[in-house]
């Protein structure tokens, strides 16, 4: 039995916690990011204690062999406990983590190897070294990409688990077959090869993932923005229409008003009620209620009030809007239309009498506009506080209201409170 010195027990446990450091800044959680650390670090304790025993009592080569075995399925099964997903995105991210760590270990083991000095010290350093290079590294690097994509991308994940596994088999095979790597260094080239190819594998697999989720929700977006310009310039038409019928109906006031003079002068009492009735059918059929000034924006407010209110949806409009160019006018109405529709969705659910949209525009100090209605149920957060949805074509609204914010240096902020959602944009 080969004996293990104090440096190689040390770099046991070292390389176990790195490797639950780096799968655990990858992976996501069925539960918030402070409760999965700590219950990471619960389930992970016995489970670090086991396999060091092993290490230590079988000596680093047969308990190495059998620590893995205590290590891995142990540890494979508190994560699929702990963790969001348990599909291809979990073992995705486990194999290649697993992957990262066999590297360390081995290629440490074979600087080791060839140094001149005893007692696994330069193993150790070694791993001192490249662990928190490694975890520096993925943070940077690939946590933000890769838990995005965890999150919003549910398909092709399998495939990336598979090319995952067969890395970690293949880094494991150069290793170990037909002989240590230590007996045969002319494959060491090879060794690094495996290694490169699995990082820029899964940085441009996550990437092209991303590229092309990209692609089609903006694609989504475009569809769903040029569907409302078209409902909203049939209103501004419709609007202008009215509001001529209105001045038409002004002019021929004076005469009518004449004629009806006339009518009660000659005591014409019947003919006057009856010209009065013809004409109050007239009235109503141009009447019109003006939102705000700005045509564009009067013109969505009239659309998605009146949608709302052919649902039975009370509307709380106070609305102190600034003079604003067409442009401008046109990508507030997409937001204020996109925010209006979201609420107008959750609250025809309701009963009639809870049935409430409350919207509010300020000008002053900032330009800051908000959407507030009751809802029912739960509402999902991501990390950064956007709701979220599982149900397809979902978000598109949020993820326009989002891009408006980001092209016109605006901030949006998603809140719950007393059973209200609001939805609030402050432009800088």
């Amino acid at each position: 039995m080969e004996s293990v010195t104090i440096f190689k027990a040390l770099t046991a446990p070292y390389a176990i916690i790195f490797h639950i450091a780096i799968f655990f800044a990858l992976n996501e959680f069925r539960y918030s990011r402070k409760r999965a650390a700590f219950l990471t670090i619960l389930l992970n304790i016995p489970i670090l204690l086991v396999t060091v025993s092993i290490y230590i009592l079988l000596g680093s080569e047969s308990g190495g062999q059998f620590a893995l075995l205590f290590y891995i399925i142990p540890q494979t099964v508190v994560y699929l406990v702990i963790s969001r997903y348990r599909d291809g995105r979990f073992f995705s991210t486990y194999f290649f983590t697993s992957g990262i760590n066999i590297f360390i270990i081995q290629i440490s083991n074979l600087i080791d190897y060839y140094s001149p000095c005893d007692n696994n010290i330069v193993m150790f350093l070694i791993r001192v070294v490249l662990y928190p290079v490694a975890l520096f590294f993925i943070v940077k690097a690939m946590q933000k990409p890769h838990r995005r994509a965890m999150n919003s991308i549910h398909t092709g994940w399998n495939f990336f688990a598979y090319l995952s596994v067969l890395y970690t088999l293949l880094l494991l095979l150069v290793f170990n077959f037909p002989d240590t790597l230590h007996k045969r260094p002319y494959d060491i080239p090879a060794l690094i090869l495996i290694f490169i190819l699995m990082l820029l594998t899964n940085f441009y697999y996550i990437q092209t993932l991303l590229r092309q989720q990209d692609y089609y929700h903006e694609k989504e977006i475009n569809q769903f923005l040029e569907l409302q310009m078209k409902m909203m310039q049939q209103k501004i038409d419709q609007t202008a229409q009215t509001e001529k019928s209105i001045s038409i109906y002004r002019h021929d006031l004076r005469h009518m008003l004449n004629t009806l003079a006339g009518m009660l002068a000659d005591h014409q009492n019947d003919a006057a009620l009856v010209y009065i009735e013809n004409n109050i059918g007239t009235i109503d059929s141009v009447k019109n209620q003006k939102w705000c000034k700005n045509p564009v924006l009067n013109a969505m407010f009239s659309a998605y009030f009146g949608s709302a209110g052919s649902h039975e949806i009370q509307i709380e409009a106070k609305l102190d809007l600034p003079e604003l160019t067409d442009e401008d006018a046109m990508g507030l109405s997409f937001v204020f239309a996109n925010a209006i529709e979201n609420a107008i969705q959750a609250v025809i659910k309701l009963p009639p009498e809870k049935r409430i949209i409350r919207t509010r525009a300020l000008k002053f100090p900032k330009l800051m506009f908000s959407v507030s209605n009751p809802y029912t149920g739960s509402i999902l957060f991501d990390e950064a506080g956007i709701p979220t949805s599982k149900k397809s074509g979902h978000g598109i609204g949020i993820r326009s209201i989002l891009a408006y914010c980001e092209k016109n240096n605006a901030v949006c902020d998603f809140k719950t409170k007393d059973g209200w959602f609001t939805i609030r944009v402050v432009k800088n």
